[in-house]
């Protein structure tokens, strides 16, 4: 009796243990597929996005695709073998290349991410604002019912009108024109009009020419209209022709596709054959024709109008076409100098900005901070604007220089970050990651040269205020002809 029971207790212990080498089994080969299908997708995921952005030779991209599968094949033969050892030696490596792949995929979507939201340049916001006297009765659009609104005649545009659309949807108002912002404004003062429309930047341009005005003034409603930008030229193969991009920079916050005006201008001019980049920088206040006017007007005045109107003038200066154009928010990008930790300059001169801060001559590094007072300061250097400019140019120089090294890789994803909404552009991605693959294929040494146009300070009519002479610097001519020579050798093909 006891010998049966005895069998029948060991048969349904071998019972158990079989069941558990099963459930073991079972669970070895849930895991195995776990991990090798995750390291799978991952990779197939990878792959797409290299195919993709395309920067680098189709044959490499194949090439390391195939060294990669036998890879995989190896590690999953390692997964299903019986050995414990073999099986930890497999794991181990799957999860490390499937963590390894997913950290390069964060880069690389970070950087497509980044280079779609840089690159949508073709359009400009112009937000207008229907302005009132502070001391008046009118607190709200309704209450002007009737009432006569003041425009100008500088401000006449598609959008503009598209603004008074929206302005009519609200309410019954007649208009009275001006000639120029400033006496748009005098006719509110004078209580000839109830109201005036005034874009943002006419309205920060005032702020600065005239205080007490601004002051005066309230506003009640504002209109945001998007519109094209019409006159860039047409796209070059940038890796085979020359061509020329404007800088444009606003020191201002907010949306950086705004129209407002420009307190850098620079155009880039680019030869990718002979590897050479000038630099022609131009004075905010320089003297040029805009808006296709018998007046001129400071340069920086252009961007109220829009971006379209700033190439307009750079373009008349020098008898050149603009192929592409960078709008960039100087604010928001010294920022990214901490985050390269630092850049470095050779500082012509010593001197102590307005807000305090020395710099020495020779070769100073910068942080962010000191980088955007160096190149905001202008009353304690030699040239005023002029040396400024000078700054401006050996500071985007030292970014360009330093963001193209190694080293930023560490804080990459930070820097994109701090980018974002900082400049726009209407060079596509696609141009832009094909001049990066060019550049991954075979590195080219750049050299860098820079031009500053100079001029005499004058008082002058302008086109934004023709009834009241403004500051302006006067181009001189055998300057800006020695420019147009330099940016021109270096266009031909």
């Amino acid at each position: 009796m006891n010998f049966a029971i005895n069998g029948i207790i060991k048969a349904k212990g071998e019972v158990i243990m079989n069941e558990g080498k099963v459930v073991k089994k079972k669970k070895k080969r849930i895991i195995n597929k776990i991990i090798t299908l995750l390291l799978l997708v991952t990779i197939l995921i990878f792959f797409g996005i290299i195919f993709y952005i395309n920067v680098i030779p189709v044959l490499y991209t194949i090439g390391a695709l195939l060294i990669v599968l036998l890879i995989t094949g190896g590690l999953t033969l390692l997964n299903l073998s019986k050995k414990k050892g073999c099986r930890i030696i497999g794991y181990f490596f799957s999860i490390l290349i499937t963590f390894i792949l997913i950290f390069i995929q964060i880069y690389l979507f970070n950087t497509l991410g980044f280079l779609f939201n840089i690159t949508n340049g073709d359009y400009a916001i112009n937000t207008y604002n229907l302005v009132v006297l502070k001391n008046s009765q009118f607190d709200d659009i309704k209450d002007l019912k009737n009432e006569t609104i003041g425009i100008s005649d500088t401000s006449l545009s598609d959008s503009f009108e598209e603004a008074q659309e929206k302005i009519s949807d609200k309410v019954q108002v007649k208009y009275n024109n001006y000639e120029d912002t400033n006496s748009l404004v005098d006719g509110i003062i004078d209580e000839e009009v109830s109201g005036i429309i005034l874009e943002n930047s006419e309205l920060e341009l005032l702020k600065e020419q005239d205080v007490t005005k601004y002051d005066l003034l309230d506003s009640i409603y504002k209109i945001e209209i998007k519109n094209d930008i019409k006159t860039l030229k047409d796209a070059v193969n940038i890796n085979r022709e020359p061509f020329n991009v404007y800088i444009s920079g606003i020191d201002t916050y907010g949306n950086v596709n705004a129209n407002s005006r420009s307190d850098v201008n620079m155009v880039m001019t680019v030869n990718p054959k002979e590897e050479k980049i000038l630099i022609t920088w131009i004075p905010r206040d320089y003297y040029v024709n805009i808006n296709n006017s018998t007046y001129k007007d400071k340069l920086t005045h252009a961007g109220i109008y829009g971006i379209d109107s700033s190439i307009y003038a750079v373009e008349k200066l020098f008898d050149i076409d603009i192929n592409y154009y960078v709008k960039v928010n100087f604010t928001s990008v010294i920022s990214v100098v901490d985050l390269l930790d630092g850049i470095t300059v050779n500082n012509d001169e010593a001197f102590r900005s307005s807000t305090g801060i020395y710099f020495k001559k020779g070769k100073i590094t910068l942080n962010g901070e000191e980088t955007l007072t160096y190149v905001r300061e202008r009353k304690t250097v030699s040239g005023g604007d002029l040396g400024r400019g000078k700054h401006q140019i050996m500071v985007l120089e030292a970014i360009m220089n330093k963001a193209m090294s190694p080293s930023i890789i560490k804080n990459y994803n930070s820097l994109l970050n701090s980018l974002e909404g900082a400049f726009v552009t209407n060079m596509s991605h696609t141009t832009m990651l094909g001049f990066i693959k060019k550049e991954l294929r075979s590195p080219r040494n750049w050299q860098m040269e820079s031009s500053t146009l100079t001029g005499t300070d004058s008082l002058e009519y302008t086109y934004s205020y023709k009834k009241t002479q403004l500051y302006v610097m006067k181009p001189d001519q055998n300057i800006v002809t020695e420019a147009k020579e330099k940016i021109a050798n270096l266009m031909v093909n």
